[in-house]
């Protein structure tokens, strides 16, 4: 999944890596989730975890840049696109090109998948 590289990539390369993860992510997101979720829209796991990813890493870069950051990041990313499953793998991208390090990307990402869980997963009793 994510791993550090010395030789710089192209936007490309980045989104086709990110959309790579995105793709993991979401196939753990629906594993973990079980089967008592509808999938047949095809977008649960992809708006899980875009959703999740915007809370996780608005909270690192709380923690780690200034408001501007947080503020251009829910501006670029705060909104639901028209295709749904660009949504995560732009996040994601957008992590690798901010120069994000390997662990961090790797923490917010293993927050992101718990978090989407927990939200798609339906209640006991339900």
């Amino acid at each position: 999944m994510i791993e550090e590289t010395d030789s710089p990539m192209s936007s490309d390369d980045l989104y086709r890596a990110a959309a790579m993860d995105a793709k993991t992510l979401q196939d753990r997101i629906l594993s973990a989730a079980g089967n008592s979720i509808d999938v047949s829209d095809g977008h649960v796991a992809a708006l899980a975890l875009a959703n999740a990813l915007l809370a996780v890493v608005q909270e690192y870069l709380e923690r780690t840049s200034d408001e501007h950051d947080v503020e251009l990041f829910l501006e670029v990313n705060g909104r639901q696109p028209h295709d749904v499953g660009s949504w995560p793998v732009n996040i994601l991208t957008g992590l690798r090109l901010r120069r994000t390090s390997a662990d961090d990307q790797r923490t917010i990402c293993e927050r992101a998948v718990q978090l989407a869980v927990r939200r798609i997963r339906p209640l006991p009793g339900s």
